[in-house]
């Protein structure tokens, strides 16, 4: 009798991956693109007096230029991003699946994210969450390791030549939930519940338990341990990695339970991320390889904030009055008229804006996607909310679209990314102002999100523009594995099958380009312009 596993846990080594890339003449000219471009850089920050005059991409975060300059990453390295995230396959049964991925940075930016070039990680079978994800994540780190202290011996086919690259990590990225398995801080709820591990502390309600990143001092509060002074908006504690190694070490040496407790408290830490256990000089430093996740703070987590009061719908504190709130009237026949509005707008939206927004009144509850909350509050926004929205709330909502159309560009300017950042203090103080105002029972107003916003420009000088480290590679990553199951019987098993199958196929396409045809066929009736755009019929 032979045991057979019920459910398998499949990891893809990424090194025999990066080696296929280089099979080719093709291939590895086209992976040595951040070498060419590190060297403009570069020399545009000499000419320059050490300022850079945009940001349009990775390469331009001073953390990547710091890591060239002292010699962590060299011409033959590899520089990956590590991407995780649940997944849904079923919509109306349990069926929790988390996939992790690799992006190669070494690419130009319209061709790492491609369907090819995004490469398998790890593949974790439902139907439950994991209870231990470092589990998962040790044989990836494991072997990246061996690849960051031995180095990956690859054959250029473009040199003809055979070099010892390493492995540098860039960034690892996952939604609020999930990245709190990489950095392993507490989270959200937290006294220090800020994800980018800066020093501002929040506070909590008389007798509750979950914090707020309320900046003002609520009026007559006196709650121990949470009654500090206002904080200044345009002067946020920075986040230290040397702060962050002082902190671990301080709730590494809790002598017992009581004290890891209270120590976890007071520095929001609560156990060593594994991504530690990586070459230091060999990745970002820890936790600002983990970066900020522009998809869900700005088209979920912030759109529904808005507009749950907009619509009157958030929690009501007993001590508040849903009546003495002026910016609450997207209801009844005002809504509809307002999701009417919206839908009616889609004739005028380009094609290439993807999917537009349907009707919010009738369908943002039954599966808004986030791309449609991104076009209808962020795009659409700024008209349809004019003459709904009272004057004063409509004007402070216009700095905060000003702010994120500039955050999610692909090339920002340098000083329009000073406009943005100014804004969106603006944004973040009068947004305390106008709908908390200094009331207890309105701090849960104040969602983690709204003090995410004040890392976002800081963030795009560090590592570049947050587009490019953002969730939608994976969210995509998710979506068109999860088309590929063929047998509903077996999920779980099937989408780690064709994940593995993804990365053979890559593999493939990378030393013989010719499987995969060069040349997309267009649609009848349409004619094609040059520099990649084609003119479709009506």
């Amino acid at each position: 009798m032979v045991n057979v596993a019920r459910q398998e846990f499949h990891t893809i080594p990424i090194g025999p991956q990066l080696q296929a890339l280089w099979r080719t003449p093709e291939g590895a000219q086209g992976i040595r693109h951040r070498n060419q471009r590190t060297e403009e850089i570069l020399a545009e920050i000499q000419a320059n007096g050490g300022c850079l005059s945009v940001y349009d991409d990775f390469y331009h975060g001073q953390d990547y230029i710091n890591a060239v300059q002292h010699g962590n990453i060299t011409k033959d390295d590899m520089v990956l991003v590590f991407s995780i995230d649940g997944a849904q396959l079923y919509q109306n049964k349990m069926s929790d699946c988390w996939i992790g991925i690799w992006i190669i940075f070494d690419h130009a930016p319209d061709i790492c994210y491609q369907k090819k070039t995004v490469l398998p990680a790890f593949f974790i079978s439902g139907p439950n969450k994991p209870k231990n994800v470092d589990s998962y994540l040790l044989p990836s780190l494991s072997h990246v390791r061996a690849l960051q202290t031995k180095g990956l011996m690859i054959w250029d086919a473009l040199e003809d030549r055979v070099f010892k690259s390493c492995i540098f990590l860039a960034l690892a990225t996952a939604d609020g939930p999930g990245m709190t398995y990489l950095n392993r801080l507490v989270g959200h709820h937290g006294a220090y519940g800020c994800r980018l591990y800066c020093a501002t502390k929040g506070h909590h309600k008389p007798g509750g338990g979950h914090y707020y990143p309320v900046l003002l001092r609520p009026d007559n509060y006196n709650v121990e341990g949470c009654d500090h002074p206002d904080i200044d908006v345009q002067h946020l504690p920075p986040a230290s990695s040397q702060e962050y190694q002082q902190n671990l070490a301080f709730v590494m040496a809790s002598p017992n339970d009581t004290r890891y407790k209270q120590r976890r408290k007071d520095t929001g830490i609560s156990k060593p991320s594994l991504f530690s256990g990586l070459v230091a000089n060999r990745m970002l430093s820890t936790p600002g390889c983990f970066p900020a996740d522009l998809m869900h703070l700005v088209s979920l987590n912030l759109t529904d904030l808005i507009l749950s009061l907009w619509r009157g719908t958030i929690d009501c504190d007993p001590h508040d009055n849903r009546a003495s709130w002026d910016w609450a009237v997207l209801k009844d026949e005002t809504w509809k008229r307002h999701g009417k509005c919206v839908a009616d707008a889609t004739p005028y939206l380009p094609g290439s804006f993807d999917r537009p927004p349907c009707n919010p009144a009738e369908k943002i509850s039954s599966g808004y996607k986030a791309w449609e909350f991104l076009l209808y509050v962020f795009a659409l926004g700024p008209d349809v909310f004019y003459d709904v929205i009272p004057e004063k709330y409509w004007a402070h909502f216009c700095k905060l679209v000003t702010a994120i159309r500039t955050i999610h560009q692909h090339s920002i300017k340098a000083n329009h990314l000073q406009i943005a950042h100014t804004f969106i203090q603006e944004f973040v103080q009068d947004f305390e102002l106008f709908y908390y105002q200094h009331k207890t029972e309105r701090m849960h107003f104040c969602w983690p999100c709204i003090h995410a916003l004040l890392h976002l420009a800081p963030e795009v000088v560090q590592i570049g523009p947050g587009a490019y480290s953002t969730q939608w590679t994976i969210e995509r990553s998710i979506r068109n594995l999860g088309e590929e199951i063929k047998q509903p019987s077996k999920p779980f098993a099937n989408i780690s099958q064709r994940g593995i199958l993804r990365s053979q196929v890559n593999a493939l396409k990378a030393m013989i380009p010719d499987l995969e045809p060069s040349v997309t066929k267009i649609p009848r009736g349409a004619k094609e312009l040059g520099n990649n755009f084609v003119l479709l019929r009506a």
